[in-house]
């Protein structure tokens, strides 16, 4: 898919996270899209690797138990022919301890498939004042 057309799409799954339709966000994706969180593996419940929609579907669970996710704004977007890089501001809460945290620039990397689904989705970002709220 063209570079603007795939863009597009991740907006897409944006506006679809935002409103909570998660069908809407799966549909995006192949069937055999892999969802790689690795920052805070084996501390973060919602970290680690997810395969197929029913994976991703699980991870969104694991995050909706334990995080409210009270912003999210999309900053900037480089993209071509496969892949988006989708840098964005997160604000949430922790539902364990009521912490808030705000990160200023996740980067989040979406790569499409030939079909122009989603195949994998990888992330990027400092966690630091994430795990610092996490573990009080």
């Amino acid at each position: 898919m063209p570079a603007q057309e795939n863009t597009q799409a991740i907006k897409g799954v944006y506006a679809a996270f935002k409103r909570g339709d998660r069908a809407a966000m799966l549909a995006a994706c192949a069937d055999d899209v892999k969802l790689l969180l690795e920052t805070g593996v084996g501390e973060l419940p919602w970290s680690g690797v997810y395969e197929g929609q029913a994976g991703i579907s699980a991870q969104q669970d694991l995050l909706a138990e334990h995080v409210e996710v009270s912003s999210l704004e999309e900053l900037d977007f480089l993209s071509s022919e496969n892949q988006v890089a989708a840098v964005i501001h997160v604000e949430m809460t922790l539902k364990k301890n009521g912490s808030k945290v705000s990160i200023p620039r996740y980067v989040q990397f979406w790569t499409f498939n030939e079909a122009g689904q989603i195949a994998s989705i990888s992330e990027a970002y400092d966690p630091t004042e994430l795990l610092a709220a996490w573990r009080r």
